[in-house]
């Protein structure tokens, strides 16, 4: 169940959107197009976007079919033009090789260049692209980064790093703080939150910086799990229920 050598992908839900992610008018989508044909870089990235989710009308009726690839020209036309936000979508989007073939250097740049535009966000996803690349001293330290510019979302990753001891020496201690201020966070998203819950349940089951309390850990799994959404959370309290039964 605990996979000690990529502990982030643990948690890891596919969330699937539903097609048609945007709705306008079709008024408002030839107007946004046009702006975007003459230039201007926020309608550029606005279309990008809507190449990406998808786009319906009032109706229900499909404006904008989704194209990574025609997301990622757009997204380039915009980011080269210096939208903040369309450097950092591109970044993402080179870093994964979504419609594009993936460069994870370009990635990287364009993402730096976002950062230091003031795109936030960028840091997280800089520590994330290095992390998949297998620079997990270079991810600890952007997810630092991330963490001092407010995002509350990283507390969570950051502490995974410290109790597994990934590009960074091990601290539960550390990791554990890191969790307890992240379930009390206020730039997060649920998401992140009910998996900082479940992360703090495995300190307690292992007793790690805490003292080793099933009743604690089962709240903790309970509260991840609390929208039932939470396949990590859920299989660990099974794993309890089963730990329970074997006890003679």
């Amino acid at each position: 169940m605990i996979d000690s050598e990529s502990p982030w992908k643990m948690t890891r839900r596919n969330f699937r959107w539903p097609p048609g992610g945007y709705k306008m008018s079709a008024s408002e989508w030839q107007s946004l197009l046009a702006r975007a044909k003459r230039g201007d870089p926020e309608a550029e990235w606005g279309v990008a976007d809507r190449y990406g989710d998808g786009c319906m009308d009032n109706k229900g009726k499909l404006l904008v079919r989704r194209s990574a690839r025609r997301a990622a020209q757009w997204l380039r036309r915009a980011a080269e033009h210096g939208c903040a936000s369309a450097q950092n979508s591109l970044g993402v989007q080179l870093g994964s090789g979504d419609g594009v073939n993936k460069n994870v250097q370009e990635a990287l740049s364009w993402l730096r260049k976002a950062f230091h535009a003031g795109h936030t966000r960028a840091a997280s996803n800089i520590a994330i692209t290095y992390r998949e690349n297998g620079k997990l001293n270079a991810a600890v330290r952007w997810f630092r980064k991330s963490v001092a510019a407010g995002d509350d979302d990283d507390l969570v990753q950051l502490g995974i790093h410290y109790f597994w001891g990934k590009g960074v020496r091990k601290d539960p201690t550390a990791a554990v703080r890191c969790f307890r201020r992240a379930t009390k966070g206020k730039n997060l998203c649920e998401a992140s939150r009910e998996d900082a819950f479940f992360f703090l349940g495995i300190a307690y089951l292992e007793g790690k910086s805490v003292k080793t309390s099933i009743p604690n850990a089962r709240r903790l799994f309970q509260r991840a799990n609390i929208d039932n959404d939470h396949p990590a959370a859920r299989a660990m309290l099974h794993e309890i229920t089963d730990r329970k039964d074997r006890t003679p």
